[in-house]
């Protein structure tokens, strides 16, 4: 097996992609902050009122609670992927996170994101580190969301999750788009004895641990 790069150059590349996903994810966190001020300031503006029923600020009371969920979903992502990953990794939790930061909110024009559960046999647990896992989930799911063409929206974007007796699996998919692993991040992969296929889908293995 090819020694894998040294553990600097994957925490570096990992840092570099970590950090555009959060720039991605900053416009999300702005848009539910700025969301749940105004929802709450209309409650107290009418909860003033004394002839204002309770049921007529119910619905920006839940319009705040769905705002203020996806910023919670979004802050406890980054804050894990932040931290130094526990050994062995978990895919399955990692791909949870990856994908709540790289899910696109309603307001974007970037592809949303749905993870699928496709029945993963014992544990999601990998011998692969975690920063490469990260990054082997986190680069080509951040290509395939970006659109470039700003008037319409892209497609759904896919992650399975599944496994076998021998790896965890994660296949990333999207309607009229090819999925690829970015050249930068494919020796990094080989050398940890990560194997994949690229097409109309990306299919990747993780060995287990």
């Amino acid at each position: 097996m090819t020694p894998i790069s040294a553990p600097e150059d994957v925490g570096a590349l990992w840092l570099l992609t970590l950090q555009r996903a959060i720039g991605r994810a900053s416009h999300d966190v702005k848009d539910a902050l700025n969301g749940i001020s105004v929802n709450l300031e209309v409650i107290r503006s009418r909860a003033a009122r004394p002839d204002v029923p309770a049921s007529a600020v119910a619905q920006f009371g839940d319009a705040a609670g769905q705002q203020l969920e996806r910023l919670t979903t979004l802050i406890e992502a980054v804050l894990a992927l932040g931290r130094a990953d526990r050994t062995p990794a978990d895919v399955g939790a990692t791909l949870r996170r990856v994908v709540a930061i790289c899910g696109a909110s309603a307001s974007s024009t970037d592809a949303a994101v749905q993870l699928v559960d496709g029945g993963v046999m014992g544990s999601a647990q990998t011998r692969v580190h975690g920063d490469v896992v990260r990054l082997a989930l986190m680069a080509p799911l951040l290509d395939m969301v970006t659109g470039t063409d700003r008037a319409r929206r892209l497609s759904e974007v896919t992650c399975t999750l599944a496994g076998n007796d021998d790896a965890v699996q994660v296949v990333i998919a999207a309607e009229g788009r090819r999925a690829t692993i970015p050249n930068g991040v494919a020796h990094i992969l080989r050398g940890a004895g990560v194997r994949w296929t690229e097409g109309q889908d990306l299919s990747l293995a993780f060995p287990r641990a």
